[in-house]
Formats: structure tokens, sequence, C-alpha cells
């Protein structure tokens, strides 16, 4: 896999994870920089937190991208007359909440950042009384409800998903094994780690009291795909999907679609923290490295340079609008967890980024090497036990070597690690800026991919929809790896209240008919909806409101056609020279001297010239600066 070299960075940093063997000065640039972001305009650094991407920049960020890069406003529109889209408002109702999805909301309603644009209006206390003035009912929206539009919701939670922070110990993977349903770091002493959730990161304090909190091992995101208990967890999400088509109460279907969009959001968070390296290796530790001098002030210096750098609308590899177009609306794994883990056509993003990145304390141990081994020979001895994919060991170098300090580059010249010398001799690994930057520009992009078809496979394409309203028949071709497909046909009132009037199995694998569909009024509408299970086990839900006409619906997107450019026109032809009158020819000798045929120096005409191919940059080596990471302090 060709990969770009990283671009020209700062001066080289020493490493980023300091320990008592690997003292580290906090006056390093990145540091410095750190600290002055953190601190700017309060004058004192309040503690942070650990958590991967930031979420109310990156990861949101990444959700931006992906929703408009992805068919969901399209498929929504097209299956609601044009009445149900991105930004339709959706009101969550507090008295419909279950007292987990209260508290997780409450919670997460008071921690959101004013800035991320996701606190809805209303809520309960919004509206005063009714002799209040009018000025005051601004933020009032109806009773104790809450209103946003969808997108918001989805953005939402994203932000919900890390309240508390303590959440965040089920956005792990095995590095040995991605699909183990648990994972385990035991670089920090239990006692340690729980004294951190419970002091920085919101986790109860009879966990810490009774050892029951997270020590160093748990739940992988892989379990929690499947984790019926917490609100937010898919369970949950595919439930309230449900209920977002088949309620009765058009309010009570608002109120389970926003449910569902929070809950896709927390699953769109925990998808895209695989591809931050230590999420994907199961290192924790990494997230409890200082990023100043203040006490209590912990974090991923990954995730703070991306966050200073990037922000939220800058994020690195944007796709040419003819790329989207072509991957608009198409799933790039066949289920939920085969984005994760992947299947025979995709690598999955926790499997992609675990086996060919590394992350701060999963780096090779320190180890001894000789100057007369070669690049590639030293480059291995390193690499032998890095848990990484035999394409990315194969054929690495350190470079330069031999040498004190360089890089251990990948066949394509991607820095997978600085490196440098101890007072012992030992040849030591770590991260530094210039991994940092490599590792943005490949694994942004590839989450916002990961992102975006994931949204197109919560909602696929119906497939064509032929409607004949005078001979109540409806015909569709139902796919034939869908298990126990059914239709469910309902008439809705003016109102949108739902009424159901029949229900058909259908025959995956052909063309199937339903007849018999309701004869409406003026003011009704039939409305299906598809519900069965995907061939990866999840439950399908697609609605699609039928109108009073008949009608052909297409499938949403259409099918993908590359653009067909036009040829090159050719070059007018030169005007024929009249031929000489023979009368005035001079004469001509007896041996007359043929013109030679063209050399292959000479350049040929647009129309004879070979085409060529077009060929990617050849790959160059970094600048001076970050070819020689700056020596570690001496270990004591």
């Amino acid at each position: 896999m060709t990969r770009p070299v990283p671009p020209a960075s700062p001066a080289p940093l020493p490493p980023p994870v300091p320990s008592a063997s690997r003292p580290v000065p906090s006056a390093s640039p990145l540091r410095a920089r750190l600290a002055l972001a953190l601190g700017l305009g309060l004058g004192l650094v309040a503690p942070r937190t650990a958590v991967a991407w930031d979420p109310a920049t990156t990861h949101i960020g990444m959700v931006d991208r992906a929703v408009l890069e992805s068919a969901l406003h399209l498929r929504w529109m097209a299956g609601s007359e044009l009445q149900r889209g991105l930004f339709s408002p959706l009101r969550v109702d507090p008295a419909r909440l279950s007292p987990g999805e209260r508290r997780f909301l409450g919670a997460a309603l008071k921690q959101a950042p004013s800035g991320a644009g996701v606190l809805p209006l209303g809520g309960p206390g919004a509206c005063p009384g009714p002799k209040a003035p009018p000025a005051t009912q601004l933020f009032c929206v109806d009773g104790d409800l809450w209103e946003m539009p969808a997108l918001h919701w989805l953005q939402f939670g994203v932000i919900a998903e890390l309240v508390p922070s303590a959440r965040a110990v089920h956005h792990f993977v095995d590095r040995d094994d991605p699909q183990s349903p648990r994972f385990a770091d035991p670089q920090l002493h239990p006692l340690l780690l729980r004294s951190r959730q419970f002091r920085h990161n919101g986790a109860p304090l009879a966990g810490y009291i009774t050892g029951s909190s997270f020590a160093g091992t748990g739940p992988s995101a892989i379990a929690w795909l499947d984790d019926g208990a917490d609100p937010l967890a898919p369970p949950r999400t595919f439930a309230h999907l449900e209920l977002a088509s088949t309620h009765p109460d058009p309010r009570a279907r608002d109120h389970h679609l926003a449910m569902a969009l929070i809950g896709l959001g927390a699953l769109l968070h925990v998808l895209q923290d695989m591809s931050v390296p230590a999420h994907a290796r199961g290192d924790v530790t990494a997230f409890f490295t200082p990023l100043s001098d203040v006490p209590g002030d912990r974090g991923l210096l990954f995730t703070e340079l991306a966050r200073l750098s990037f922000g939220r609308h800058a994020l690195p590899g944007r796709q040419a609008a003819e790329a989207i177009a072509e991957g608009r609306g198409v799933a790039l794994a066949s289920g939920l967890r085969q984005h994760f883990l992947g299947d025979a056509t995709y690598e999955g993003l926790a499997v992609f980024t675990g086996r060919r990145f590394l992350s701060e304390h999963s780096v090779p141990a320190p180890r001894f090497l000789e100057p007369e081994q070669s690049p590639a020979e030293a480059a291995a001895l390193l690499l032998a036990e890095a848990d990484l994919d035999p394409l990315e060991i194969t054929g690495a170098t350190l470079s330069p070597w031999p040498a004190t300090r360089g890089y251990i580059k990948t066949v394509t010249g991607r820095p997978l690690a600085a490196f440098d010398t101890d007072d012992l001799g030992r040849v030591r690994t770590f991260i530094d800026e210039a991994v940092y930057r490599e590792q943005f520009s490949q694994l942004a992009p590839r989450a916002v991919a990961a992102t975006r078809s994931l949204i197109d496979w919560m909602w696929p394409s119906w497939p064509e929809l032929v409607y004949d309203a005078g001979a109540g028949t409806l015909d569709l071709a139902v796919a034939a790896d869908l298990k126990d497909p059914e239709l469910l046909v309902f008439t809705q009132t003016a109102e949108g209240e739902r009424t159901i009037t029949a229900k058909v199995r259908l025959r995956p694998g052909i063309r199937n008919r339903v007849s018999a569909l309701p004869k409406l009024q003026e003011d009704q509408r039939s409305v299906v909806v598809l519900r069965a299970r995907r061939s990866s086990g999840e439950p399908l839900i697609l609605e699609q409101v039928l109108g009073a006409a008949s009608k052909t619906f297409p499938v949403v997107p259409p099918p993908y056609v590359a653009p067909v450019r036009p040829p090159p026109l050719p070059e007018a032809e030169s005007e024929s020279e009249p031929e000489p009158d023979a009368s005035v020819i001079a004469p001509v000798e007896a041996e007359t001297t043929l013109a030679p045929e063209p050399s292959a120096a000479e350049p040929l005409s647009p129309l004879t010239r070979p085409k060529r191919r077009l060929m990617s940059p050849q790959p160059t080596e970094p600048a001076p600066p970050a070819s020689e990471p700056a020596a570690a302090p001496p270990k004591p």
C-alpha cells in the first residue's frame, strides 16, 4: 500500500511519553504550544480528562463531512414526499424517556460545549408562566420538550457518548485479538487507574471503593455493540429506529427518531475512535500523559495536536466532487461489526489502525543493535514483536543508519516511529510530531469514509418500487440476503396518525407483489415499512410514503455512472499549398535526395504521440529536521 511521506514539520520532538526511565522536559515545542493553547485567556490551565479525538472539534468535524458525502438527506427526502431531511426539527419529550436516558441526557446537556452548536431549545423549566413578559418566551418550545434539527441530534450523540469521560473505557479493542470481547492494558497499577478514573473521568466513587471500576481490563468496543443495558448502545438505537416508523403518534415517532440519532452519534464516536492507534491497540496508558505542569492535566498528545492543527473544518484528506459522487450511498462493509473488524472486501477500521500504526506505549522495547547491521536488519530486529501487519514490517529500514537518532520507515517511506539512543547504547523508539502528522494524513480520511459508510448502511436505499394506486398494488424486488422480510402497510391521516392495515410476508431473492392496498381518502397517505434482519444479524427498518397517485420510486441515489469526457479535439490541418507550375520548375538532377525518416528524438504530433500513464509523484525524503529527531534526555 503506497503512502505519502509526511510533510515537513517543525523541529522534531523528544519522546512524548514520560516515565521514570525517560523524563521529558516540559519545554518541548509541542508541550509549549499545548500549554499556551490550553491556558490562553484563562491564566490557568484547568485539568483535562482523558479523551481520544476531541468531541467538539475533530469528532463533529468528521461527522459534518461524512453527512455531506452520504445519501442520508436524499433518501429521507425521497421517502417522505420532501417532508423530512437533515434539518427537519425533531422534539424529545422528557416524559417518554427511561430513567437511564433521562440521566445521561440531562448530564450531556449540562456538559455539552456551547461552541459545538448542539444545545437544544426548550426543556424542563424553559417555559415561564403565562404572566411572564413575551421576551422570556424566546427559548420556550412546548411544555418541557427539547427541540433541535435532526442533524444536531446526531452531533449531540457524539458529545453525549463521552459524558462522563469514564465511558471511554469501552472505546478500545484488544491489540492481539481485535475480535475479543475484552481487552487489557496492564501497564498502570490497577489502584492508580481506579483513582484517576474517579478523580478526573467521572467514574463513581463506589467503583473506586469496591475495586469494581476499570483497572486496566474491561469490555471492548466489540462487546459494547451488543450491550442492551447502555441507553446509547446499538440495541437501544435499533429499538428507537423501529418505533420512529411504526408508532401511531407522530410526536412519538419524532421523539424516537431523535433518540435513534443520538444513539447513532454515540456509535459513530466509538467507530471514529478506532482510527486512533492508542484505541485500536488497547493502549490506555497513553491517555494519562501529562499535557502540562498542572496536576491532573492529562490526555493524549495525538488528540491535542490534531485539535490545534485542524480544528473542526480543516481535516486532511478532503475528496474531489467526482469521488464523493462515486461513493455516495455505497456501504463499504456488510454489517455493523464489519465496519470495525472488516469483511471479505473491506479492512475494518480497528484492524487497519491497530495493525499498521504504533501508539505511544505500544512501540517496540529498547534493544541493542550493532552498527554493522544493515538498515533493514536493524529495523527487522526492532519490529520483531511490534504486533504489526507483515506488509508494514517487510522492507522497513532505519533511516539514517548507523546513527544515534532517526526514523523507522516502511518500504514506502512512511515513518512508523522515531528512534534515539540512550546512555546504555540501546535503541529506543517513540512517537514524535512528524509521525503524528503522518498518522493524521492517513487515518482521518479513513475515519470519515467509515463514518459515511455506516450512515449509508443504517439507511440503505429501497429497491425500485412500482406503485399502482388504482389497482392497489406495490411491486418490489427483495434482496436475497434478507432474513424474514415483511412489509407493514400503514394508513396515515393528515395529522400524521398512523394505523396499521396489513402485514405481508415477503419472499427474499425474487420480485414480490403486494396487493389489496387500502383505498385512501383525499387527505390520507399509504406508508409502507420494510422490516427484516440483515445477513450480518442487525435489524433493517426502511420507511416510504407512497402518496395518493401511482408512481415509480427509483433507487436513491441512482447507480453511479462515470461522466463521459469528450475526446481531445484534433489539431487543425494545415492548408495545402498549390501545385507548382511545371513550366517554371527548375531542372532536377538525375539523383534526388530523399527526406529522412523522423528520428525518435523529434517530437510527435498530438495525434501520433503515445499516451503517457499518469504516475504519482515519487516519495521524497522528509525535511532534514524531521529525519533526525531530537535525542531524548539521558536516562538516570
